[in-house]
């Protein structure tokens, strides 16, 4: 990547993350972000079409390191790991999300959370037969995806409702999220 673009890339997303962690994200400007990042408008549309989606791919970006370190999931030891990273990213950008919440997410800052969430568990499907729910064939591609989202909407679901609470205990989050989720995620 040019290092330019690269640095023109860093400065918006560190304007765009400050400014939606003061404010609802919805009300930030393209404006706003040019003048905190120091660039020009030209700038920024090269790099997104709009401050939501900007914001949306620097967290989408934090989140998939985050949740990456943990792939492939084996076992509930595994899925802890992985739920405290993706609560501890919240945690960590907590009013950015709080600003980005009517009755739920944004759409594009809920895309990431499901798109990241639903990857790593169709791939541990993938990856651990056992952990295939009874009932459902370990052959059937669209099954395996119905699992993994059935599981996703859940699990943003409860970080949707999580993110409200005060104060955000990441322990307690996953461990509830945990004892809410099917034991058969957790097959060896």
């Amino acid at each position: 990547m040019d290092p330019r673009y690269a640095r023109s890339q860093r400065a918006l997303r560190d304007a765009a993350l400050t400014l939606a962690a003061a404010a609802p994200l919805q009300s930030i400007s393209v404006t706003e972000v040019c003048r905190t990042a120091g660039v020009t408008r030209d700038t920024f549309y090269r790099h997104a079409p709009s401050p939501v989606e900007l914001v949306a791919a620097a967290l989408g970006e934090e989140l998939a390191e985050a949740i990456g370190r943990h792939e492939p999931l084996s076992g509930i030891e595994a899925f802890r790991a992985a739920e405290r990273s993706l609560l501890q990213h919240v945690a960590d950008r907590a009013e950015v999300y709080r600003n980005a919440m009517g009755p739920q997410l944004l759409a594009p800052l809920r895309a990431n959370l499901e798109g990241t969430i639903h990857s790593t568990l169709r791939a541990h499907l993938d990856q651990h037969p056992p952990s295939v729910p009874a009932g459902v064939d370990g052959s059937d591609a669209d099954a395996l995806d119905i699992v993994a989202a059935y599981a996703t909407a859940g699990t943003v679901g409860a970080v949707e409702r999580w993110i409200h609470a005060t104060p955000l205990d990441v322990d307690r989050g996953v461990a509830v999220i945990i004892a809410a989720s099917p034991e058969f995620w957790f097959a060896r």
